[in-house]
């Protein structure tokens, strides 16, 4: 039996002793586990909220995994603002942002854990059952690199990709099954990624958003190669064309947690005039591309046509 299985076990014989003692059921023993995969700190708040936002307000358990480092290359352009220095302003303001979506102080516990045999950065809300994952991994950030390392895992045989904080290096199938130890562990109802076509999208996704997105189709695939748990998809940046879908009450969920992220981002505030947001324009928008929920049993077959 899964570890949900065991809680839902464990709910429904708690329910049955509490109440004869009027006590009430405890909450660990009936929250759900959401799990949401993304390449880059902001890709979360971007393209999966309201939705994360949602699964917090209702209590439930919300894990998020980075794919990448988010990282901007250290060239004259970047002086100052580029390698794991900046990828940990991002991260600070992923805390500040999930701090605010829980409505608690943004106070972290910082933990170490090891997943497929590899030791991976994990921040755990104090109070709260949010947690985010960060693996580190060189990202793709043109025209110093257009590819990255994510992209290279899937077209490269025998690639490695080193992390840029120093931990152990990845193969493909180390990568995917450290994902795949994620999955075992969080036990998600559900897990949410980015699109895997959205490079065939008018407004093109970048392409850590769709080879992450491939990743963990893949680390998702039983010994059958169908899916094992079932996995969403979501649009990038063809949100942008889009009509806004988001509710009023909603889309002030996803303003406050933005504006809580994006001061932090260097590369987000440069370029912002005064009394503007960016990216102001996605914030009553959240869509899934057509097609791309994949459910227990239905069969995965990436694109072949992905290029960078």
């Amino acid at each position: 039996m899964t570890n949900r299985g065991i809680k839902r076990l464990l709910a429904g014989l708690s329910a049955v002793v509490l109440t004869a003692l009027a006590m009430s059921v405890p909450a660990s023993a009936t929250t759900t586990a959401t799990l949401s995969i993304v390449a880059h700190q902001d890709d979360d708040l971007l393209f999966m909220n309201p939705d994360i936002a949602a699964d917090i307000k209702a209590g439930r358990e919300v894990w998020v995994t980075y794919l990448t480092a988010g990282e901007l290359p250290c060239t004259p352009e970047f002086a100052g603002h580029c390698g794991i220095d900046y990828a940990d302003t991002r991260i600070q303001g992923e805390r500040a942002a999930y701090s605010t979506m829980a409505g608690v102080a943004n106070d972290w516990q910082f933990e170490q854990m090891t997943f497929g045999g590899h030791p991976v950065a994990v921040n755990h809300l104090t109070g709260t059952q949010v947690h985010l994952i960060f693996t580190f991994i060189h990202a793709a950030a043109g025209p110093a690199d257009n590819c990255g390392d994510l992209y290279r895992l899937i077209t490269v045989p025998g690639f490695v990709a080193h992390p840029i904080d120093g931990r152990p290096g990845y193969t493909r199938a180390a990568f995917t099954g450290m994902l795949d130890a994620i999955i075992d562990h969080v036990d998600p109802d559900h897990i949410r990624t980015q699109s895997s076509v959205g490079h065939r999208e008018p407004d093109p996704d970048n392409i850590d958003h769709v080879t992450g997105a491939i990743l963990v189709a893949e680390a998702d695939l039983d010994t059958a190669g169908t899916t094992r748990v079932r996995r969403d998809e979501y649009t990038g940046y063809q949100i942008r064309q889009l009509p806004d879908n988001v509710s009023p009450y909603w889309t002030t969920a996803k303003r406050a947690a933005w504006d809580a992220y994006w001061p932090h981002d260097w590369n987000l505030y440069r370029g912002v005039t005064p009394g503007h947001r960016p990216w102001d324009n996605v914030m009553a928008k959240q869509y899934h591309p057509a097609g791309r929920v994949f459910t227990p049993g239905i069969p995965w077959i990436p694109p072949a046509d992905v290029t960078c």
